[in-house]
């Protein structure tokens, strides 16, 4: 039953009275008498017949409408003879009426046969409210839910073609049913339901009609009459249904409604359908009915167009599976619909996936884990990894599917090829639902699929930070599959010293893992056994290569360690390798700086004497200081002296380029002002003098030059002779020295390269280049330095090593100011990010550096960069 409140009013004249018809008495909303009285009389349907039986007789229902959205409400009226009489002896006439507010059947459609059944037992009273009363003098009704079955018998009792054509009619305009003066009146508002029912409900906002008018009732779109009114079309109660021309959309209404009975579409489901289309609509947009009847093949479209992976299909299916027809298609297809939607990778779903998940997962379960992954891949497997990944690996963890949805996420991965980025979040994806000590976990699916990518395994390894056991389960859980990669890692957790040959298979063969062993070790807090078999494999070749130095710069990026000592020794790697320490500035100030500095002279002490890493570190340790790391702090001061005598005291190396920056001319003033730098100062001119001696006469450094003056390269103290394979460092240094009392010419120092025994390819050129610009600023500035290197590169391509490496020196020097380019780009962009505003310095920089690129890429055929000069262009 549904329970609705009606306003009311009783239309007629009293007993007895002259006076002119009206409203006698009616509740107080929610219109006013007058208003009443407005409806009434705007719903007219003539006068009635004076006879009691026959055609046109009382009594006349009649439905109607009034008011506007929001507050529209649905009218239905019955007009019948009384037993009394006016003064002048005639017979009144009472017309009962209610509304109904459209709000409150919109959700729960009531029948017009089921209102007029509920407005026959009310009895309103001339005076008064009438008993059991609501608010407002309005009365309650409880009409019985609408009955598709009911009104599909109906429909085929009243013949269903007829019924039909009546309804698309109706998208037309006014229809008169003539002919049935005969028929009853529960037969005619019968009719009047059946072709309701066959529109969508939202049309009773504007519906109309009556079981019997007379005059032009223009008001009423469907009535039955003696004659058909002017402008209205006809239908015969009697016989089939006329072959009456319709509108194309009428027509078309039409042929949806045969087409969809034909293909053994319900006639009741079809009226329930229709009548859970319950937003108010206006015969003046008849476009809604035909859109709402082909909609009911929607479901099933949305099925196939999910099952194709079809354009736009995500969509469909998402409205689908938030309302209420997802019944109407079969469970596998409900399972393809689900599927599609997850497929769409919004995170947002996941609260609708979650509550479809058990209608659907019985037919579509493998089909939907796979759409998870695939979903939760797009999040991750990208070079910005969003992290809303995270609440895909949550509801498989629920759904307890973890190992299948992590496996297929991982396949996914491509091998590795993904940023590391996305593979620290793959990993503690995992960590986050795996348990390695779980039996239940052996030979899991996911296993399988990390024996395929070694990377995300070492990562996920690396990155466990919970400590040994855990670590311990982690490396027992992965050598059920990679046997190969663990012995290392059981050593490191044995406490024994990693073997320097098998570190060296890991690190050129398996990077990831050898990078995986030192960040579990630092974790640990037992670098010490894995550094020596490092420094070891690093030291192999006189000069540490350009993928050694990558491999230690982005390992020790990663490092993760608690222990001082680990960290000092991590920053003396990086020196080594030529690379920037990390942990250096925040070490010195700190209360165990001496536990930093034993670590950093244990590396130290460790390294191959017979290559240049000594060398390195000097020169990479001179530039970190020269940021000033002690700036304003005291203790920093203190430690970046008491390392420097440390190192000083070390075993024999030429650190004469720390005096540059630890005892310049004027002195640092808060190093100075330290008590030990005295005798750091004389320490440093101690080793200057034992490694490069000052000539008679020289004094304090000579002063920084704004240009350099030439002198020849053979000047006295230049060594003389190069061996044809010298390292490329030894070949800087032989440039540096030749200019030690003054500046050559960078063509001139070039050409005694040359003379000395040494050739240049481009490459070896364009290094010999950085590490020359290395040594004028650490002895000078930056400034000097960038304007060498700028004149011994137009040097190289003007030919002063010759036609052939001045043609390869520009690919080679194009390529690495472009990755240069690049990086600084990256940077800026970095900046960008957030709520970032350049200065008027950096903007009018940026500009010019536009200018620049684009003037440069403007030079020559196909751009600077775009044709190659054949050796002998000069």
């Amino acid at each position: 039953m549904v329970q609705v409140t009606a306003g009311w009013a009783l239309f007629g004249k009293r007993p007895g009275s002259s006076d002119d018809y009206g409203v006698l008495n009616s509740s107080r909303e929610p219109f006013t008498k007058a208003g009443f009285a407005r409806i009434l009389r705007r719903y007219g349907l003539g006068t009635p017949p004076a006879h009691r039986t026959g055609e046109g007789a009382l009594p006349w229902v009649t439905i109607s409408w009034v008011g506007e959205a929001p507050d529209r409400h649905l009218g239905m009226s019955v007009e019948d003879w009384t037993e009394h009489r006016d003064g002048s002896g005639r017979p009144v006439a009472f017309t009962k009426y209610i509304c109904v507010p459209y709000q409150e059947v919109e959700a729960a459609p009531v029948s017009y046969g089921a209102l007029y059944r509920e407005l026959l037992r009310l009895d309103l009273p001339m005076d008064g409210e009438p008993p059991g009363g609501a608010s407002g003098g309005r009365v309650t009704l409880v009409p019985p839910e609408y009955s598709p079955a009911d009104l599909a018998r109906d429909i085929d009792r009243f013949d269903r073609d007829k019924v039909m054509r009546t309804a698309a009619l109706l998208l037309d305009g006014r229809v008169d049913v003539v002919h049935a003066g005969e028929a009853s009146l529960q037969d005619r508002l019968a009719f009047l339901d059946a072709v309701a029912a066959l529109l969508p409900y939202g049309y009773r906002a504007d519906f109309t009609g009556a079981t019997w008018a007379t005059g032009t009732a223009d008001k009423i779109r469907l009535a039955f009459t003696r004659r058909a009114r002017d402008g209205a079309r006809e239908v015969s109660w009697r016989g089939p249904a006329e072959p009456a021309r319709l509108s194309q959309t009428a027509e078309d209404y039409l042929r949806l409604l045969n087409g969809l009975l034909r293909r053994n579409r319900d006639l009741s489901w079809l009226v329930g359908y229709l009548a859970a289309g319950g937003e108010p609509r206006d015969f003046g947009e008849p476009a809604h009915a035909l859109r709402r009847l082909a909609d009911v093949e929607w479901p099933r479209e949305v099925a196939r167009a999910a099952a194709s992976n079809a354009p736009g299909a995500a969509g469909e299916a998402r409205r689908l599976l938030r309302g209420p027809r997802l019944q109407e298609i079969g469970p596998a297809d409900q399972g393809r619909v689900l599927a599609c939607l997850i497929r769409d990778g919004r995170p947002d779903d996941l609260p609708l996936v979650e509550e479809r998940w058990d209608q659907a997962a019985a037919t579509g379960g493998t089909e939907l884990t796979e759409a998870l992954a695939q979903a939760a891949a797009g999040l991750l497997w990208r070079e910005d990894p969003d992290g809303r990944v995270s609440r895909y690996a949550s509801f498989a963890a629920r759904r307890r599917f973890a190992d299948p949805f992590l496996a297929g996420l991982v396949r996914r991965g491509e091998g590795g090829r993904s940023s590391r980025a996305a593979r620290a979040l793959a990993a503690e994806l995992i960590r986050d639902h795996v348990d390695p000590s779980d039996p239940s976990w052996r030979g899991s699916q996911l296993l399988v699929e990390l024996d395929r990518d070694h990377a995300l395994a070492a990562v996920l390894l690396a990155s466990e930070h919970r400590g040994r056991d855990r670590t311990a389960a982690w490396a027992t859980w992965l050598s059920g599959r990679l046997r190969d990669m663990l012995p290392p890692f059981t050593d490191l957790l044995a406490e024994r010293e990693v073997n320097g040959a098998v570190f060296r298979g890991l690190a050129e063969g398996q990077p990831e893992w050898a990078s995986a062993l030192v960040r579990v070790a630092g974790r640990l807090g037992r670098l010490g056994l894995v550094l020596p078999a490092l420094i070891g494999w690093l030291g192999e070749r006189a000069e540490v290569s350009p993928s050694a130095r990558d491999f230690v710069t982005v390992t020790m990026a990663e490092l993760q360690t608690d222990d001082p000592g680990g960290r000092g020794a991590s920053d003396a790697l990086l020196l080594m390798s030529g690379s920037s320490p990390r942990f250096l500035e925040d070490a010195l100030g700190r209360a165990d700086s001496g536990v930093y500095q034993n670590g950093f002279l244990w590396a130290w002490g460790n390294r191959p004497r017979h290559g240049r890493m000594g060398t390195t570190l000097v020169n990479e340790l001179t530039a970190a200081l020269r940021r000033r790391p002690w700036a304003g702090s005291p203790e920093r001061a203190d430690g970046v002296i008491n390392l420097a005598r440390a190192l000083l005291a070390h075993g024999p190396q030429d650190w004469t380029p720390l005096i540059w920056v630890l005892d310049p001319d004027p002195p640092d003033r808060e190093l100075a002002a330290r008590p030990a730098f005295s005798d750091l100062r004389w320490m440093l001119r101690e080793n200057q003098a034992a490694h490069q001696p000052v000539p008679a006469g020289a004094g304090a450094p000579a002063p920084r030059m704004a240009s350099p003056a030439p002198v020849p390269v053979g000047a006295p103290g230049t060594a003389g002779r190069l061996s044809p394979d010298a390292a490329i460092d030894e070949v800087a240094d032989f440039y540096v020295r030749a200019a030690s009392e003054a500046w050559s010419s960078p063509p001139t120092a070039l050409t005694s390269i040359l003379d000395a025994g040494r050739t240049l390819t481009a490459g070896e050129a364009y290094l010999v280049m950085r590490r020359v610009e290395d040594a004028i600023a650490h002895r000078y500035d930056q400034a000097q330095a960038d304007r060498h290197g700028l004149q011994m590169a137009e040097a190289i391509v003007s030919g002063a090593l010759g036609g052939d490496v001045a043609a390869e020196f520009r690919e080679v020097l194009a390529e690495f100011a472009t990755q240069e380019v690049e990086h600084q780009l990256r940077l800026l962009e970095t900046l960008g990010r957030e709520t970032w505003e350049p200065s008027e310095r950096v903007r009018t920089r940026i500009e010019e550096i536009r200018s620049t690129l684009d003037r440069v890429a403007k030079q020559g055929r196909g751009g600077l960069f775009g044709r190659r000069r054949r050796s002998d262009d000069g």
